[in-house]
């Protein structure tokens, strides 16, 4: 990317996004972006593993000649190194992830932050809570009772459908706030608000 995702105008348009979709509804709404979620070790020591046999084998048929100790010691040396760069190529370690796993990471890490940030603590359960995933790209909402019961599940399932696949494609923050403010239009109808409705979830960008 040729700037993080999260940077102050990014921020900025997530929080209109905030408080367009809640100015229209009774939604407690929460954004929260990671730069990944769950351990990809496995990834990283495919790739020193790979770099280990790599160096391995040409000290052994390389024409220039190398001692034991270079034999013994530099292969691990490679794949270490090679180990610790693949830490910052999410791309390599995205494609040595299943995609399955990858999807099943981000629910469990985006179920968790629902209960730790106490969005399920609303009064009517009108709580709602947009992951980011920046590894995985992926986004998962997760919902409250109040909301799962109130919206249409169909356009509610192309509307979150539509913010993932604008990351996916963009990793444009400014264009994932808009299709995250376009759930307001959803929830407007279904989720009436009223005039002495309280802000109960604080309307900040939960980032790294």
């Amino acid at each position: 990317m040729s700037k993080r995702f999260i940077d102050d105008e990014a921020k900025r348009a997530f929080t209109d996004a905030i408080e367009s979709v809640e100015a229209c509804s009774s939604a407690e709404v929460v954004i929260a972006v990671r730069h990944h979620s769950g351990s990809y070790l496995h990834a990283d020591v495919i790739v020193g593993a790979i770099a280990a046999w790599a160096a391995l084998a040409f000290t052994l048929y390389s024409p220039y000649e190398f001692s034991l100790a270079s034999i013994l010691i530099d292969p691990l040396i490679a794949g270490a190194l090679f180990g610790l760069f693949n830490t910052q190529l999410p791309m390599v370690r995205r494609a040595l992830t299943l995609r399955e796993r990858r999807r099943r990471r981000v629910v469990t890490a985006a179920r968790a932050a629902f209960y730790e940030k106490g969005i399920r603590m609303t009064t009517d359960r009108t709580g709602m809570l947009v992951y980011i995933s920046l590894l995985e790209r992926a986004v998962e909402v997760v919902i409250d009772n109040g909301v799962r019961d109130a919206v249409p599940k169909t356009e509610w399932a192309l509307a979150t459908a539509r913010i993932e696949s604008t990351l996916r494609h963009t990793m444009d923050a400014n264009a994932v706030a808009e299709k995250i403010a376009d759930l307001g239009r959803i929830c407007e109808a279904v989720m009436i608000r009223s005039e002495d409705d309280v802000n109960e979830l604080p309307d900040e960008v939960c980032a790294p």
